[in-house]
């Protein structure tokens, strides 16, 4: 695949990031693309996957946190828009924490999305949604 379009934008204070994400890649018909985010969040819901439930543990972190990297993808699955984004998350002590981003309410963010020319359907695979391995 090649790269088709790059998107850069600021997603206002207040709204959540993972909505926001699916929502612009909605919009501008965007069904394969790599995201970077910085900036900072409150309120997130973070996940991990555990292979032995075959499903994510999640976790609330209710406090103000720099979004130190935020790496991710944008898919269809189910033909539908899905973000699937990590991040790393540095809280007031110096600490971080890391994973799969549920949700989070925006404080700051500045997002790159770099589109390309092409669709990366997900297709389920045991309890996941994984890319297709036939593009």
């Amino acid at each position: 695949m090649k790269e088709k379009n790059v998107y850069v934008f600021r997603i206002s204070e207040g709204k959540d990031i993972v909505k926001s994400i699916e929502d612009f890649a909605e919009e501008n018909e965007i069904q394969c693309a790599s995201v970077n985010v910085i900036g900072a969040l409150k309120n997130a819901k973070m996940g991990y996957f555990s292979n032995l439930k075959g499903k994510y543990i999640t976790k609330e972190i209710n406090e103000q946190c720099e979004l130190l990297a935020g790496m991710g993808n944008i898919s269809l699955k189910l033909e539908n828009v899905f973000l699937h984004l990590h991040v790393i998350l540095g809280r007031s002590d110096f600490t971080t924490i890391g994973g799969h981003l549920v949700r989070g309410e925006v404080f700051v963010a500045e997002v790159i999305i770099h589109e390309y020319d092409g669709r990366c359907p997900r297709e389920q695979h045991n309890s996941l949604y994984l890319w297709s391995t036939e593009n």
